[in-house]
Formats: C-alpha cells, sequence, structure tokens
C-alpha cells in the first residue's frame, strides 16, 4: 500500500517546482489548492513553474457525495 498522509509529505520536506494532477476531470477546483500549498515558499514566492492537468471530461465527472452540494454548491463541476 503506497498511500501517504498529508503529515508525512509535509514532514519528509518535499520540494517539487513541477505539478501534475492526473485524473483531473474529477478533481474539484478545491482540492488543487492542497498540493500547491502544501509546500513552503522560497523567498516568499512559490517554487512552482508549472501545473499540469491530465484528464478526461468525458470519462467520468467528479464525485460528490452531500446531496446538498450536489444540488446547490455546484461542486460536481469539474476544472474542465
Amino acid at each position: 500500500h503506497a498511500a501517504l498522509t498529508r503529515s508525512t509529505l509535509v514532514g519528509l520536506g518535499f520540494k517539487y517546482d513541477n505539478l501534475i494532477m492526473e485524473e483531473s476531470a474529477q478533481i474539484l477546483e478545491v482540492e488543487t489548492f492542497i498540493p500547491m500549498l502544501l509546500q513552503n515558499a522560497d523567498r516568499g514566492m512559490s517554487r512552482l513553474k508549472r501545473v499540469m492537468f491530465i484528464g478526461d471530461h468525458h470519462q467520468l465527472p467528479p464525485v460528490v457525495k452531500n446531496r446538498a452540494f450536489q444540488k446547490y454548491g455546484r461542486l460536481d463541476q469539474s476544472l474542465y
């Protein structure tokens, strides 16, 4: 099982300047901010140089389990 918890990832001090989000047609907009904000800035600026979204919006839509959010929040709208 290769899953990492967020606290483990932050504790590793991992630094990156490229971010690839696979299956991003299923990612909610708010979820895209998590990996962007997990790293500490260098000299007050983000290290990110590139953010790439890869996915097919014709395959699967975002999964929203809360019925109120489905109906009123439009959280089922993907980034595409």
